[in-house]
C-alpha cells in the first residue's frame, strides 16, 4: 500500500476505532458494574420485603395471600420463580411461563437459575414457620449489557463509515487533486530538455503553490550556476587528464627503477662472483702449466736416457700436489659457479618450483660471500634442516639479498664488526617464519613508519635510491603471501620479521606503487 491516501485513511479509521473501541468498553465496563450493583441492591430489597410480608400469609395458611405477594414480587425481571415450604406442609410456588405470564410450580418443578436465594420465614420474630427459596437469573442483565455492546459497536462502525466519506472526499478535493496537478508539472519539467522550461506553472494559492514558487526559485539558481559549473568543469577535466598523465609517467618510471634496482643487484652478485672466482681459476691454471713443465722436462730426461730414480719420485710427488691443487680449487670454483647459477637463474626466471629453504639459504650467501670478503661481518645461518618451500626461489633470493646488503650498508659503519643472523623455523600451521637480525647501529624511530616507502633512504647522498625495502615489502605481501615487520632500537639493532606460507599464492598481483 504505497497511496498515502490509503494510508492516512487507514490510520485514521483505525485511530479513531481504538480511540471509540477504549471508550465504549469503558462505559460498557462501567454498565456492567453498576447492573450488578443494582442486581446486589434489588436482591438485598427482595430478601427484606419477603422477610416482612410472608410471615402473616404462612402463619394464616393463606394461599391466596402469599401468591398475590409472590406475584407482585415477580415483576422484577430478574426473578425466575419464588417457591414457599411451611411446616404444616405448605408447598406454594409461583413461576413465570414462556409466554410472559405466571402460573403455580408443581413441587417437583426445579426453574433454571444462577442465584438462588433462601429467606426463612419467622413469625414475630420467634417462631419459624418455613421458608422462601427465590430463583434468580442474570439473563436480563446480560441482555441489556449485549444491547449497550451492540450499540457501541455500531457507533463505531457508522463513525468510521462517516469518517471514511469525508476522508475521501477532503483528502481528494484539498490535497492529492491539487498534489496530481504539481506532479504533473513537475514531471513536465524534468522532461524538459532545456533548463529554462523547466519552471513550474501552478497556480494553486495554497501550500502547493508555495512549493511550486520555490522550485521555480532553485531552478533559477541552478541556472545561474550552471554556466559557472560548465567552465569549471571543463578546466578541472583538463587538469584531471594532466595529472593522470603525469602519474601514469611517474608510475612507468617508478617501474623502471625497481627494474633497475633489480638488475643492479644482479649485476653486483655477477662482479662479486666473476672475482671470487678468477682466485681458484687463477691457481688452477698456474698448478696445470706447472704440472705440463714438469712432465715436458721429466719426459726430455727419459728419452735420452739420463732419467734417475729420484727424479721420477720428484715428479710423482709434484704431480700429486699438483692435482691436490688442482681438485680443490676447481671443486671451489664449481661450487661457486652453481650457487651464482642458481641464483642468478631464479632472480631472472622468477619460475616457480619445490626446495630446501636451508639449502637455498645457503646458496644465497655463497653468492654473497664476495662482498663480505674484505669486511668484518660475519653471517650465520640457522634453519631447520625438514622445511621444504614451494614458492618463487628467485623472489626469496631477491628478499633476503635485499635485507643482507641492506643491513652490511646501513647497519655498520665502514671496518666495524658485526654479526647478520638469518633464522628460519616453522610456524603456525604451514607457515614459515624466517628472521634477518643484525647487532648494528639500528634505526631511529622517526625512520621507522616510512621504511618502506618507495625512494625513502638515508644514503642518498651516497648513491641510495630508497626501493630496496621497497621492492622486499611487494615481495613478501604479493609474491610470496606473507608478511613484514621492523622491530629497532637505536644502538641496539634490528630484526626483520617475515611470516610467509610453505605453499605460496598460485596468483599474486604485483604492486607497481
Amino acid at each position: 500500500m504505497n497511496s498515502i491516501k490509503a494510508k492516512l485513511t487507514v490510520w485514521l479509521i483505525v485511530g479513531v476505532t481504538i480511540i471509540l473501541g477504549i471508550t465504549g468498553f469503558i462505559s460498557y465496563a462501567n454498565n456492567k458494574r453498576q447492573g450488578e450493583a443494582d442486581y446486589q441492591a434489588l436482591r438485598l430489597a427482595l430478601k427484606e420485603r419477603l422477610a416482612l410480608s410472608l410471615p402473616h400469609g404462612v402463619w394464616q395458611l393463606d394461599d391466596q395471600y402469599i401468591r398475590l405477594t409472590l406475584d407482585a414480587e415477580l415483576g422484577w425481571p430478574s426473578l425466575t420463580a419464588i417457591r414457599i415450604r411451611g411446616d404444616a406442609g405448605l408447598n406454594v410456588g409461583r413461576i413465570r411461563d414462556g409466554k410472559g405470564g405466571i402460573r403455580d410450580m408443581t413441587p417437583s418443578e426445579q426453574p433454571s437459575a444462577d442465584d438462588i436465594l433462601k429467606v426463612p420465614i419467622v413469625y414475630q420474630g420467634k417462631e419459624l414457620l418455613g421458608e422462601a427459596t427465590v430463583f434468580l437469573s442474570r439473563q436480563s442483565l446480560a441482555s441489556t449489557l449485549q444491547a449497550r455492546l451492540m450499540e457501541i459497536i455500531a457507533q463505531i462502525i457508522v463513525l468510521d463509515i462517516l469518517i471514511l466519506i469525508l476522508m475521501t472526499y477532503a483528502l481528494r478535493h484539498f490535497v492529492f487533486h491539487p498534489l496530481t496537478e504539481l506532479q504533473m508539472a513537475l514531471n513536465h519539467a524534468a522532461s524538459s530538455d532545456a533548463l529554462n522550461d523547466a519552471t513550474l506553472e501552478f497556480k494553486q494559492d495554497n501550500e502547493f503553490g508555495e512549493v511550486a514558487r520555490s522550485f521555480n526559485r532553485i531552478v533559477t539558481r541552478i541556472m545561474d550556476e550552471l554556466s559557472m559549473r560548465t567552465a569549471a568543469e571543463a578546466s578541472a577535466q583538463d587538469e584531471k587528464q594532466k595529472a593522470q598523465d603525469a602519474y601514469r609517467r611517474l608510475l612507468e618510471t617508478q617501474q623502471t627503477l625497481v627494474e633497475a634496482e633489480k638488475l643492479a643487484s644482479l649485476g653486483g652478485l655477477v662482479a662479486g662472483v666473476a672475482h671470487e672466482i678468477n682466485t681458484p681459476v687463477g691457481i688452477t691454471l698456474t698448478t696445470a702449466s706447472h704440472l705440463a713443465t714438469v712432465t715436458q722436462h721429466l719426459n726430455g730426461e727419459l728419452q735420452n736416457g739420463s732419467i734417475r730414480k729420484s727424479d721420477f719420485q720428484n715428479y710423482l710427488q709434484t704431480a700429486s700436489e699438483s692435482c691436490d691443487l688442482i681438485l680443490a680449487n676447481a671443486e671451489r670454483a664449481a661450487n661457486l659457479i652453481h650457487s651464482f647459477k642458481q641464483v642468478a637463474v631464479d632472480q631472472t626466471s622468477e619460475a616457480r618450483r619445490d626446495f630446501q629453504l636451508n639449502e637455498y639459504l645457503h646458496e644465497i650467501i655463497t653468492s654473497l660471500r664476495p662482498r663480505f670478503k674484505r669486511s668484518r661481518i660475519d653471517v650465520e645461518i640457522a634453519c631447520e634442516e625438514d622445511i621444504l618451500m614451494d614458492s618463487y626461489p628467485g623472489a626469496l633470493s631477491q628478499v633476503i639479498t635485499n635485507l643482507v646488503v641492506n643491513a652490511q650498508v646501513h647497519a655498520f659503519d665502514e671496518g666495524a664488526e658485526g654479526k647478520i643472523r638469518i633464522e628460519a623455523q616453522h610456524g603456525t600451521g604451514t607457515r614459515i617464519v624466517l628472521k634477518v637480525t643484525d647487532n648494528g647501529r639500528g634505526i631511529p624511530s622517526d625512520n621507522l613508519p616510512k621504511i618502506f616507502q618507495p625512494f625513502f633512504t638515508t644514503r642518498r647522498s651516497s648513491g641510495g635510491s630508497g626501493l630496496g625495502l621497497h621492492i622486499v615489502y611487494n615481495i613478501v605481501r604479493q609474491r610470496l603471501g606473507g608478511t613484514i615487520e621492523v622491530a629497532s632500537r637505536t644502538g641496539e639493532g634490528t630484526v626483520f620479521t617475515i611470516e610467509m606460507p610453505s605453499s605460496a599464492p598460485e596468483q599474486q598481483q604485483r604492486e607497481v606503487s
